[in-house]
């Protein structure tokens, strides 16, 4: 009986110092892993889900600029314009950054001003056709969140000429935005996005 109470502590004896130590070790390693690779993935979520924002903020910035520039020289009775001409047929894209057009029934007035300023994109409206694009009083409607910086903005063909300003239709917009973000590798992601807007031709251009 002895013999066998002496066997069975023998085979009870439990870990020792080593073992739990190289098993504590081995499981900190697993655990250190495990943390690291969930890390890299919520990191690599954020990075795809702010990357799809900007894109998705980019196209709804050309797509509000291109419905607005997409009505420009509409006129409400365009017979007696045919007659009497267009007072609203000049598209000026002559000034870089910044277009200027007007259509009837435009909010705020019939003359808008669509440009890039500082980090956004604002539009400001006006009774009269304005001088230039920075000449209009008030304060301009910003597009777009806090969190996107647009970096440039251009409006092709350049209509320089009275003629040019009468007679383009077709206009190309180029828009350029990176994030505004702690993260260095997400605030230096940048995108363009493009979009053509072809403007109507009524009466006495």
């Amino acid at each position: 009986m002895r013999r066998m109470n002496n066997k069975s502590r023998v085979h009870a004896r439990g870990f020792s110092l080593v073992e739990l130590m190289v098993a504590l070790v081995v499981g900190l390693i697993v655990v250190g892993a495990v943390l690291a690779l969930v890390a890299s993935i919520m990191k690599s979520n954020r990075q795809t889900l702010q990357s799809t924002r900007l894109n998705q903020e980019l196209r709804a910035t050309v797509a509000v600029i291109a419905n607005d520039l997409r009505r420009a020289r509409s006129v409400t009775d365009p017979l007696t314009s045919a007659k009497t001409g267009n007072p609203y047929s000049d598209v000026d894209t002559g000034t870089a950054s910044c277009v200027i057009f007007a259509y009837d029934g435009a909010a705020g007035g019939a003359w808008h001003v669509i440009r890039h300023s500082g980090n956004k994109i604002v539009l400001q409206a006006a009774a009269a056709k304005p001088a230039s694009c920075t000449s209009i009083p008030g304060t301009p409607t910003a597009f777009g969140s806090d969190q996107v910086a647009i970096t440039a903005l251009t409006f092709s063909p350049l209509t320089t000429t009275a003629v040019a300003k009468k007679s383009t239709r077709r206009f190309d917009i180029t828009i350029t935005g990176n994030l505004i973000d702690q993260d260095v590798e997400l605030s230096n992601v940048s995108r363009t996005m493009s979009q053509t807007v072809y403007v109507r031709s009524i009466a006495g251009n």
